[in-house]
């Protein structure tokens, strides 16, 4: 009721005003160079009635000024017979830029009323879409896990880290509908950040992405990506495998490679990482080490109860993290996923 109350103060106020006097505010809120361009398309004495008006306008607060400016555009498109519809706004911007200029301003997107970024998103674009919202809080990561494709969402939703899904999950059961401002805001960012440079260095860099988060999960989440992936973008999951490595992945290596690689391990993180693998992996590894170092794995490994801790996963991603920097140097090669152990 206030504001209502408000609302009608401020337009009676606004109508009480003189032509003059609307016009005296309107240059005054233009301020220069505009509005002195503008005087200079009057004659003397419209000036003059200008001038004389403005010693009886007294305060005019937002709300008066705002009406004046409404009631101004109404009556300019009314007194011009304009039509302000999409469709004479997109002739006008595609009439005043060229294509090359359209696309650095707009990105790839079309123009286009209101349409939603979301249904750009096809299968095969969670290579980009993951990394992408992990950056995100999860609130944001459910609202646009929920506007997607239900498909790409399920499949974005089964690569995230599990303590991020469950979250997602959770609210997705309870999700209400979000305002239009922060979803075109949203909407906004993800083309500027996503759709707007989806060139071939884009996705190389979407791939890198992926395969850090993979790198980061355990041997059957990744598989399980991977495979997912490769029914649907085939080529990017044959690339992505040539950048994953697991720990278990080791056994591929050739010998000189792990001996180099294993040179570089402090021992008490080799004896970490090996509690709870088979018989056969831990002497294809002691193999690689140094004879003291190995009478040293030996003794601690003599009690291994097989039972794999915190402490034994993070050695084994460390590890691999240290394969992944070496390949990177060149200073050893990866195998590739369906090579042999030698």
């Amino acid at each position: 009721m206030e504001i209502v109350e408000a609302n009608a103060e401020s337009f009676t106020v606004a109508a009480a005003k003189s032509g003059r006097e609307r016009v005296a505010i309107l240059l005054l809120a233009l301020g220069n160079p505009l509005a002195a361009k503008i005087l200079q398309s009057f004659d003397a004495k419209e000036v003059k009635a200008v001038m004389n008006s403005a010693s009886a306008i007294g305060k005019v607060n937002k709300d008066d000024l705002e009406l004046l400016v409404d009631e101004f555009t109404a009556n300019f498109a009314k007194t011009l017979g304009l039509s302000t519809g999409y469709g004479e706004v997109k002739s006008l911007v595609e009439g005043a830029f060229n294509t090359d200029q359209l696309n650095a301003m707009l990105g790839d997107a079309p123009l286009a009323p209101g349409e939603p970024i979301w249904r750009k998103f096809a299968a095969g674009s969670e290579n980009a879409l993951v990394p992408y919202l992990l950056d995100e809080h999860p609130q944001t990561i459910t609202f646009i896990l929920s506007s997607l494709d239900p498909d790409l969402a399920a499949k974005c939703l089964s690569m995230l880290p599990r303590d991020i899904r469950d979250s997602v999950a959770k609210r997705m059961l309870k999700l209400q509908n979000v305002a239009e401002r922060p979803s075109a805001i949203l909407q906004e960012c993800v083309q500027h950040d996503l759709l707007a440079n989806s060139d071939t260095s884009a996705e190389e860099a979407g791939r890198s992405r992926v395969a850090a988060l993979i790198n980061k999960l355990d041997r059957e989440q990744s598989e399980s990506i991977l495979e997912s992936l490769a029914a649907s973008r085939p080529e990017d999951a044959k690339k992505l495998r040539g950048m994953i490595f697991s720990f278990e992945d080791i056994a591929k290596l050739t010998q000189p490679h792990r001996l180099s690689m294993f040179d570089k391990v402090a021992t008490e993180q080799v004896i970490a990482s090996l509690r709870g693998t088979t018989p056969e992996f831990k002497e294809l590894v002691l193999s690689s080490v140094g004879a003291r170092a190995r009478r040293m794995i030996e003794a601690e490994l003599a009690d291994d109860n097989g039972q794999v801790t915190k402490e034994v996963l993070e050695a084994r991603r460390s590890i691999a993290d240290l394969a992944l920097s070496l390949a990177q140097k060149g200073d050893i090669v990866l195998p590739s996923n369906d090579e042999q152990v030698s």
